[in-house]
């Protein structure tokens, strides 16, 4: 009898961290779970997007550089990833291109709460809820969501890939070297210098560098002076108003090539700086967590509506009289 292969290696071959077990959620059995959450409880939830980024880049970049980064993390710490949640919020002048699915923001938010919910439920008491992709200002409602609406009782956490290498993403420009003999050149915007340079780091076969070199040039278009306005990631803390805060240029008809500065400047050396240094300070952070609360132990974080004064008395009277 023949034997039958996996169609496709990540959906039918375990993906293993450095002890010899599963780091992704969806290819653990229950009782790989049970287990799991005895040892480490504390799980990455990807939240990524579906959307244009050029003629040279996937539409799914967002999500494999959140993914990319969190299987490195978890590889090293014995910590869970999701299945990713591959379509995003976005604002409004991201609508319109083709590649590009938006999700309503509502939506987003009660369907990553509902996932919060049930992660909690299986036993994962830290959740990171792991961004990459232009929508930070939207999770963080999902969070409160999950605690006030959903009762989760757990350790909820809410960050993006670029916010912890904000120190190194605030070089761009200056001159000054991220690593010895590397440079950012520009600001953090969409599908650029930054973020291209860390698609073609983790995902090399999804870049189209012939294409790049050729079409990889397109500038930056601004309704404000740029002193007043912070660029993709929120990381010049000097600025009145993140790149969110204000309605844009749409994309459709400013940027219609997908992409926005000049991402002909990515290299995969400026990526892989980029991306060593996250998972440096994320696997810190992890192990610092693992101290502070192991597996079934976490701060109080949510709230017993019994106590509230709204609430009381418990016991209702008969009327007088």
């Amino acid at each position: 009898m023949a034997i039958v292969k996996s169609l496709s290696e990540r959906w039918g071959k375990p993906t293993l961290n450095r002890w010899g077990k599963k780091i992704y959620l969806d290819q653990m059995t229950m009782r790989d779970v049970e287990e799991r959450v005895k040892e480490n409880d504390i799980v990455f939830l990807p939240i990524g997007s579906t959307e244009a980024h050029g003629p040279f880049a996937p539409l799914g970049e967002d999500t494999i550089i959140g993914v990319s980064i969190a299987e490195r993390v978890c590889y090293e710490t014995g910590c869970t990833v999701t299945l990713p949640i591959a379509y995003g919020s976005h604002p409004s002048h991201h609508y319109g291109l083709p590649g590009t699915i938006p999700v309503k923001a509502t939506v987003l938010i009660e369907y990553v709460a509902d996932v919060i919910r049930w992660l909690s439920n299986a036993g994962f008491k830290k959740i990171i809820v792991w961004n990459s992709h232009g929508q930070e200002y939207v999770l963080p409602i999902a969070k409160d969501i999950a605690i006030i609406e959903k009762q989760v009782h757990a350790l909820i956490m809410v960050t993006s890939w670029w916010a912890w290498v904000q120190d190194l993403l605030r070089k761009a420009g200056t001159g000054e070297e991220i690593a010895p003999g590397v440079k950012i050149e520009v600001p953090f915007i969409h599908a650029d210098e930054v973020e291209t340079s860390v698609t073609w780091y983790v995902a090399p076969e999804l870049v189209d560098v012939e294409m790049l070199k050729k079409e990889g040039d397109w500038g930056v278009k601004r309704l404000l002076p740029k002193e007043y306005v912070n660029t993709a990631g929120n990381v010049f803390t000097d600025r009145p108003f993140n790149w969110y805060d204000i309605s844009a240029l749409p994309e459709l008809y400013y940027y219609s090539k997908g992409f926005v500065g000049w991402p002909k400047l990515a290299d995969p050396k400026k990526g892989e700086v980029l991306v060593n240094k996250v998972i440096e300070r994320v696997v810190q952070f992890v192990n610092k967590l693992r101290e502070l609360y192991p597996p079934g132990s976490i701060p109080r974080t949510w709230i017993e509506f019994k106590d509230m004064l709204y609430l009381k008395p418990g016991e209702a009277v008969e009327p007088r009289g």
